[in-house]
């Protein structure tokens, strides 16, 4: 049996243990936040001249866009980062396939002439998405792959949508939802990271702005 000096000593290291962890997640996630901004740079400026930067907490990072171009009304990039800075939270994660992601959400200035959700099912933000709708009020989409499932509204424009994600998921490292509501927010896509030294992020702002386009025209 352990005696109590023994448990205090253990209790101490395990303590010294999660706070280290801490210290290194949290340094880890702000040098790929960091990394990620100045990724970005070179696509922002398609959605408007200024950004506002908010850090929220170690794990995410708001970029609002002010002043945002058209067909935008509001326009905002969110960098989500995996929990590095909490072992158990990590390791959940983890299990659940999640990994570092971007969002990219947008109110248009006017509402989208349909609506659709698509999500990749070996995604968990595709899947909650999916999980939350009714399949009864929706038309469902065959994209010509199993892990997609595609839910839209009568008269949705399916194949423009579906060129929306192919080319989205070509600018980033796979696309996990695409979401097209006439409710703000009206665009909200969420997307795997790229290799950011080989593919631009104007690349995937500008598949993000085209698809804004695409559905307000």
């Amino acid at each position: 049996m352990f005696g109590l000096s023994t448990l205090a000593s253990l209790l101490l290291l395990a303590m010294i243990a999660l706070l280290v962890w801490f210290a290194l997640g949290t340094q880890r996630n702000i040098r790929k936040g960091n990394d990620l901004l100045r990724w970005l740079q070179s696509g922002l400026p398609r959605l408007g001249r200024r950004t506002r930067l908010k850090w929220l907490g170690s794990s995410a990072v708001q970029l609002a866009i002010v002043d945002p171009l058209a067909p935008f009304r509001e326009a905002e990039v969110v960098a989500v980062l995996e929990p590095r800075d909490v072992g158990m939270l990590w390791a959940v994660a983890r299990a659940r396939r999640r990994r570092d992601f971007l969002i990219l959400r947008g109110r248009l200035i006017r509402s989208p002439r349909f609506e659709l959700e698509a999500g990749d099912l070996r995604g968990w933000t595709g899947q909650d998405a999916l999980r939350k709708l009714d399949p009864e009020a929706w038309l469902s989409a065959d994209w010509g792959d199993a892990n997609v499932r595609v839910l839209h509204s009568s008269g949705a424009e399916v194949e423009d949508a579906l060129a929306a994600w192919r080319r989205l998921a070509d600018a980033s490292g796979g696309v996990l939802r695409l979401s097209i509501r006439r409710t703000p927010p009206h665009l909200v896509i969420h997307v795997l990271l790229p290799d950011t030294a080989s593919v631009g992020a104007d690349r995937l702002v500008e598949a993000f702005c085209d698809l804004a386009r695409v559905v307000t025209s």
